[in-house]
């Protein structure tokens, strides 16, 4: 909670002030997009920000692999009732499927006004989202600001990656530039990116001796050679 209490501060402490906030039902984006949505709020507010929940932005499915460690192999021969994990094309159509719902229409609605939109999501459907992102604006319009530099990603087609509570920032402006375009693409916007895993909220985060975050420490609490017994010779 205190790394989504200093997001949420961090937003209020800039002025960014959100007309909209999307997010994945799942409990642990969820709340993260609660804690932002309530630090918004003020007295002279009518009708307080609520995120907005989408099964669309759920992480991937990993089936009768849920819980399981990320280099943990099936059991062979699997079980009857074995269900297998959430397939890539059925992540894309989830991450187009909230796009053309809820974005496309915010962005088509009005392009000169100024919205500040949020998507509170996981890791992985959040990659799906973001090359979805890139290929439906035109390349020529499609850059990282200057400054930018991130060793996850050296180029705009590779995908990144998010630490917890980290967040990127892009801004969408009406470009009228008229060029030629596939079908596929989204013609006359910007397309910038202006941060990638941004953490600078986290920055008087630290950690207490054996606590986590700020949260003071545990006497109580086993240190991790504990769990283990030392080699007798």
């Amino acid at each position: 909670m205190a790394q989504i209490n200093c997001l949420a501060q961090h937003f209020v402490s800039n002025s960014t002030k959100f007309t909209a906030v999307f997010s994945s039902d799942l409990s642990r984006a969820r709340i993260t997009a609660e804690g932002v949505c309530h630090a918004q709020a003020s007295p002279s507010d009518e009708t307080p920000l609520r995120p907005i929940l989408t099964r669309n932005l759920r992480e991937k499915e990993h089936g009768s692999m849920e819980g399981s460690f990320w280099n943990a192999s099936p059991p062979s021969p699997r079980p009857r009732d074995w269900v297998i994990p959430e397939s890539k094309p059925s992540m894309r159509k989830r991450a187009e499927k909230f796009f053309d719902k809820h974005l496309l229409p915010l962005l088509m609605r009005d392009p000169h006004s100024r919205q500040n939109i949020a998507v509170v999501a996981h890791g992985i459907i959040l990659q799906e989202l973001w090359s979805y992102l890139i290929e439906i604006f035109t390349p020529p319009d499609t850059e990282v600001a200057p400054g930018i530099c991130d060793t996850n990603m050296t180029t705009l087609h590779r995908k990144p990656v998010w630490s917890n509570t980290g967040y990127m920032t892009i801004l969408i402006t009406p470009n009228p530039t008229e060029r030629n375009v596939l079908p596929t693409v989204i013609p006359n916007f910007a397309f910038v990116v202006l941060g990638i895993d941004d953490k600078r909220h986290l920055a008087d985060l630290h950690r207490t001796r054996g606590g986590v975050g700020t949260a003071a420490h545990d006497v109580k609490q086993k240190k991790i050679d504990q769990f283990f017994q030392k080699a007798t010779v």
